[in-house]
């Protein structure tokens, strides 16, 4: 072989790494890596305990029992034709949705904050009602099942504080309900007042169409009472037609008069006198009495909101003793770990700059 053919080819470079020379540097510097470690260590605890503890209190709720919104039954009599048992199944998961729809609501917050002592305790002096608002909303979370019914619902409540974190998320609940009971009435006492507005426009209606009628018959009367009077007829006498007797309902005005005139004065003045009283005795009146039933008994249903509970407190919140952040001991964990692979990577990089320069 020649050698000429070799000398100018470029010498293989060997770029393997030697794992035990690396090894071997870094435990000549493993009292640096074990400094610089402690020192991050020190770093993450540090923040780890300077940041404020929170704490979560939880309220445990379930839907309301039969016996809970026995009271909402009373809607029943606004709606006749509900059954009972329908009424109190809707009225239970119902009561519970709007109950929870209540809880998630602004207002709430808002009625919440406007307590005394509230917004100062929980935030800065400086704090807006808006950012507050919004604040609270993170503080203050509802959890539902993912799927299906919300039969299992908890409300969670974080704050620095875990006394004052149980008793807020129990205030909530207690609001909550409160403002559910006062809806109720609400409605209750609306849909009543609907129903009677109803039934008394359907009863003068009545009262006014038995009247029309009776006021007219009277006149009829009447106007046959003149007729006889000035023809002095006062006993009843024959007609001519005598279809017209039996026919006193007559579609032709002048027939029906003639039957009417010839009854005689006696006659006609007692029939207006009956008449008359009819107007005064409103039993007469065809569905009448029906709807005085109905009013009676809607003035003597009262409805007694604070009865009714639409929420089972499956357990109410107490002071949590354990705090859900910082998670203190993972923060150290995890400053270790990133302050020994710092402290590793900060002595790979300074021996691969001396090699260079020893070399260059």
């Amino acid at each position: 072989m020649d050698p000429m053919t070799n000398q100018g080819a470029p010498a293989p470079m060997n770029d393997e790494i030697d794992l035990f020379e690396l090894f071997e540097s870094l435990w000549k510097e493993k009292v640096l890596i074990v400094a610089i470690t402690f020192v991050i260590t020190l770093i993450g605890g540090g923040v780890a305990f300077s940041l404020p503890p929170t704490y979560e209190a939880s309220v445990q709720m379930l839907p309301p029992s039969q016996s809970d919104v026995a009271e909402l039954a009373k809607f029943d009599v606004l709606k006749s034709s509900q059954s009972q048992s329908q009424s109190q199944s809707q009225s239970q998961s119902q009561s519970f949705a709007d109950f929870l729809q209540i809880l998630k609501s602004n207002q709430l917050r808002k009625t919440f904050l406007s307590q005394e002592g509230v917004k100062a305790t929980l935030f800065s002096p400086e704090t807006s009602s808006q950012k507050a608002l919004i604040a609270l909303e993170k503080m203050a979370l509802v959890e539902t099942p993912k799927k299906g019914p919300a039969t299992e619902v908890s409300l969670n409540f974080q704050f620095k504080d875990a006394t004052l974190a149980a008793d807020y998320a129990n205030q909530l609940v207690q609001l909550a309900v409160d403002q559910y009971r006062a809806n109720t009435a609400q409605t209750f006492a609306s849909e009543k007042d609907q129903e009677v507005k109803k039934l008394k426009d359907q009863q003068e209606s009545l009262i006014s169409t038995h009247e029309g009628r009776l006021n007219k018959e009277i006149t009829k009367l009447k106007e046959a009472y003149e007729i006889a009077r000035k023809l002095k007829i006062d006993e009843p006498r024959e007609s001519r037609d005598m279809s017209v007797k039996t026919e006193a309902r007559s579609s032709v005005i002048t027939e029906e008069m003639r039957y009417l005139y010839s009854q005689g004065t006696r006659a006609l003045n007692a029939e207006i006198e009956t008449v008359s009283e009819r107007k005064k005795n409103l039993f007469m009146v065809d569905g009448l009495l029906e709807i005085e039933q109905r009013l009676a008994l809607l003035n003597s249903v009262s409805f007694d909101s604070a009865k009714v509970m639409p929420v089972t407190i499956d357990l109410a919140a107490e002071a949590p003793e354990q705090r859900i952040k910082p998670k203190r001991s993972l923060i150290v964990v995890l400053s270790t770990v990133v302050g020994g692979m710092l402290a590793i990577l900060f002595v790979l990089i300074r021996n691969a700059v001396r090699n260079r320069k020893a070399n260059g």
